[in-house]
């Protein structure tokens, strides 16, 4: 940048101006008669001093930065061409900033005009390289034509300072010539001039080498020149630190030799070199820019550009690398494998299972075991998810230990694991003894930390090819081989037969029907009276949903159901339910409740709160009078967020009752953590009153619990005239049964009232 336009505030300009002050007065007292012959020669040195300036812009500092900048962008060339994808695409971006980072320098320092203008003109081309892509068919050519553009304007620097030093003799000679005819009268002034020249000199040089470090100090790669004797000529510290060279190693000056022997001595070199001294020495006094990436002794990962210099020599870039390509390992692991046990993941699952079969089509077979844990997600809710966690990766140990070098096994799931077993033969007899020792040893114990856990495992057997010959059927029929397991009382394997499918798509067809079902209209409620004990009067109805299917009749609630919690299709069905109640109960009495139940997965849906709300709104049923049933597996799993669930429920004016009660594993706890309005006698205790005499007193004891607790107490399914007198006698609050009423649709419940109201009178 030109003298003029620098700021005056900066030290070499203080200087200058203190020294034309001080000058002017020593050129009056001495140079009186040479006044004119010495403002020549002074405005001659100046020129001299302004020269000197570009020189040192032009030819140092601005060809430097853009000889960076080359460097740069052919590592950020090098870097795009092999991206193949978007995020790799982005990093070899980010690369880019450094090539503008040298480019801004450069066209800042360079002091022609026309210099400055092709530096912004290619600041410009390169920015416009990020909305390429690489498939661009211009993208090369944009490419050659920036490295052509800034090889001449890195040769443009180097004819401006060739010209300027040219300029700086000439200027140097006419100022000799103007002031030869004054030498002996000026010599004072003219000794003055050139001490104040080389102090100025001197202030800009040192100014240009600090800017200069600065620079390659703030680098975060390692980087090193040497000269085309291949001796040192600069490094910056982060090269030091990277190879452990001692401070008198980075000297300029300093053999490459002697840096590389340092190294060797000290361990600092590539693990797979066979004379590391020697191959380094042969690479650096090659003309052609190289890559290359090593791994040293250490571990670490280094990568290496280099590039030849037009001067001779050549400059290398050092990066660490090693974060960089261990995330990439482990994101090439994490693509094949499960990241909490390290077991086989489904991707890698299936091409091992592709393979396998490819192998067994010349006539051997193999299996495609599926196994599901037993319990685990009681264990998961109740013991926390570390513990489950750690008791995923106990059973994958397990799992391990149980197999040969040959076979694998993988996680497909949170609890699921599959497990393909190849080359034993007869390989139903291998496969169902696998299957026998996985049963067995994952129903050992395991000691988690404190807690002692006790789970199982049930199985399902597939054999290939009989069962399938791709991996999506081969798992398909595993694991409805291990649905029929599970069905048939856990901890135990299963084969896959042909029904299995058949059952399979019938379930299919059942799943798409009742899907239908929803709005087509087919579902209907039917309603069957609480009866109070004490009153002798029905307090209110259950609501029992029927699917009254177009085909198939009347499908028993037990057939969809289930289907329906799996599918998630129980959310719409249940939300229909609670609106219809809440309609029919707004026809009744005043003092007729309705009692609806809500599945788990309702709760885990979020929405409950917000859909009771809106039932009892548009059917301006008071709050009070419906009623929600929720069994024990409601309260086990996001125990907080069911809690808030339930007190939105309770504080908008919703009874809440706990159905089942006393089948489940902590039925006292759940009492103490909601204020429930009422206890429903699971009916297994009713039936069993007379085959199982320990049955009455679980009855009397949950009855005595509601009393002081002050919760009403309904006993379910009471059927006969024993059953009612022994609930009334161990003081039930309600009873509910066929004994009173079966089920019925709601145009009969008018005068289920009136033949009850009038048994009742007549009884009294």
């Amino acid at each position: 940048m030109p003298h003029a336009d620098r700021p005056a505030s900066q030290p070499g300009d203080r200087y200058a101006i203190s020294f034309r002050r001080h000058f002017r007065v020593l050129t009056i007292t001495l140079l009186a008669v040479n006044l004119a012959i010495g403002l020549v020669a002074r405005r001659q040195q100046h020129a001299i001093i302004d020269h000197a300036v570009n020189v040192y812009d032009t030819a140092f500092i601005s060809t430097n930065y853009v000889n960076l900048a080359q460097i740069a962008f052919q590592h950020y060339v090098d870097e795009r061409l092999r991206a193949e994808g978007a995020t790799e695409t982005s990093k070899a971006n980010a690369l880019l900033d450094d090539v503008l980072d040298n480019m801004d320098v450069a066209i800042e320092r360079a002091s022609a005009p026309l210099t400055r203008a092709q530096g912004q003109d290619i600041s410009a081309s390169l920015s416009e390289l990020r909305d390429l892509a690489a498939s661009d068919p211009g993208l090369a050519d944009r490419i050659a034509d920036l490295r052509k553009k800034m090889e001449r304007l890195r040769q443009r620097n180097s004819d401006i300072g060739l010209k300027a030093r040219d300029e700086i003799d000439a200027f140097s000679l006419k100022s000799d010539l103007l002031l030869l005819g004054s030498i002996f009268t000026s010599i004072t002034l003219a000794g003055l001039v050139l001490l104040a020249m080389h102090r100025m000199i001197s202030a800009m040089k040192r100014r240009s080498s600090d800017h200069f470090h600065a620079a390659l100090e703030g680098m975060p790669q390692g980087l090193s020149m040497v000269d085309d004797n291949l001796r040192l000529i600069v490094c910056n510290a982060t090269y030091a630190q990277m190879y452990g060279l001692p401070a008198e190693l980075t000297r300029p000056g300093t053999p490459l030799r002697a840096i590389l022997d340092h190294r060797a001595r000290h361990g600092a070199t590539s693990i797979d070199s066979q004379d590391f001294v020697e191959e380094r020495l042969a690479l650096a006094a090659e003309r052609r820019t190289t890559t290359l990436e090593e791994q040293l002794q250490d571990g670490r990962i280094i990568s290496l550009i280099r590039a030849p210099l037009d001067t001779g020599g050549s400059i290398t870039i050092h990066m660490d690398v090693t974060e960089k390509r261990n995330s990439e390992k482990k994101i090439a692991f994490l693509a094949h494998h499960d990241a909490l046990t390290g077991l086989a993941n489904r991707v890698q699952l299936r091409e091992h299972i592709e393979n396998t079969v490819r192998d067994v089509e010349g006539g051997a077979s193999a299996a495609v075991l599926c196994l599901d844990l037993d319990n685990f997600k009681t264990v998961n809710d109740t013991l926390g998810h570390s513990v489950g966690d750690t008791l995923l990766c106990a059973v994958a140990k397990r799992l391990r230990a149980l197999l040969r070098d040959q076979d694998m096994v993988a996680r497909t799931g949170g609890d699921e694991f599959a497990i393909v077993q190849s080359g034993a033969e007869p390989a139903m007899q291998a496969a169902a003894a696998l299957a026998a020792r996985v049963v067995e040893e994952l129903s050992a114990a395991f000691e988690i930390g404190d807690h002692t856990v006790v789970i199982g495992a049930s199985v399902g057997i597939a054999i290939a090819p009989d069962d399938g010959s791709d991996p999506d059927q081969l798992l398909k029929n595993a694991d409805m081989a291990l649905y029929r397991a599970k069905g048939a009382g856990r901890a135990q394997f299963h084969f896959f037969e042909t029904e299995m499918d058949v059952r399979a798509q019938a379930r299919r067809l059942l799943e798409l029907d009742l899907r239908k079902a929803i709005g087509a209209g087919e579902f209907e409620l039917f309603y069957q009276p609480i009866v109070n004990l004490a009153e002798n009067r029905i307090t209110g109805f259950e609501a029992l949903i029927r699917w009254n299917h177009p085909t198939r009749g009347r499908v028993p609630p037990n057939d969809f159901i289930p289907l329906a919690e799996e599918t998630g299709l129980i959310v719409p069905i249940g939300e229909w339910v609670i609106r219809r109640a809440c309609k029919d109960a707004n026809t009744w009495p005043s003092d007729l409740n309705v009692a609806v139940n809500v599945s788990p997965v309702q709760f885990r849906n979020k929405s409950l709160a917000m859909t009771v709300t809106s039932a009892v709104a548009s059917s301006n049923l008071l709050p009070s009078r419906l009623e929600l049933e929720i069994t024990e597996t409601v309260l086990m799993h996001d125990t907080r967020d069911t809690m808030a669930t339930l007190r939105q429920l309770q504080v908008l004016g919703v009874r809440i009752s706990m159905d089942d009660f006393g089948t489940g594993y902590s039925s006292l706890s759940y009492l103490r953590s909601f204020p429930f309005d009422k206890i429903k006698i699971d009916q297994s205790f009713v039936r069993d009153l007379i085959d199982k005499p320990d049955a009455i007193g679980i009855i009397r004891a949950i009855a005595s619990l509601g009393r002081s607790m002050g919760v009403t107490t309904t006993a379910e399914g009471v059927e006969t005239q024993e059953q009612l007198d022994q609930m009334r006698e161990e003081g039930c609050t309600e009873v509910q049964g066929y004994f009173y009423s079966r089920p019925v649709p709601v145009g009969e419940i008018a005068g289920l009232l009136t033949g009850f109201r009038d048994r009742a009178q007549a009884a009294a």
